[in-house]
């Protein structure tokens, strides 16, 4: 049974579990989780407690990647995670913010792409050699 997926929320996809951090838009943002067999280590991982899984009606020794995506759910809710937990992975989701921006990774982008203003781009930069030079100012 589809349900709609609230903050704290353990999900059932079809090939993995993940924990919604938040909505927007309409959309669920998402952490999956990564068993601890997995020999792949990040630096944002934050384990959970045992107590945590059995709360959430997760496996032992899983650990969440807290690098969120946002992602259309079509699966099951399975449980719930407690609020300790969930600070962590707030903080730890901030922690790898901040170190993606200082490594020069990519920015999240506020606004959505848009085609338009990039064709425009293109035609400014794209005049011919051969034109005289115009001395407008361009934004």
């Amino acid at each position: 049974m589809i349900q709609s997926v609230s903050y704290a929320d353990v999900v059932r996809l079809h090939r993995t579990d993940a924990v919604c951090v938040g909505l927007r838009a309409g959309l669920p943002l998402l952490c999956f989780l990564v068993p601890e067999a997995e020999n792949t280590r990040h630096r944002a991982d934050v384990p959970l407690s045992w107590c945590e899984s059995a709360q959430a009606n997760l496996p032992p020794e899983v650990r969440v990647r807290c690098v969120v995506r946002e992602r259309a759910v079509r699966g099951s809710i399975v449980g719930q995670l407690p609020q300790p937990a969930m600070q962590r992975i707030h903080a730890m989701i901030a922690r790898e913010r901040t170190s993606q921006t200082v490594e020069g990774g990519w920015p999240h982008r506020t606004t959505p792409h848009n085609k338009a203003s990039t064709h425009a781009c293109m035609q400014k930069n794209t005049s011919s050699r051969h034109s005289t030079a115009r001395t407008g100012y361009y934004a």
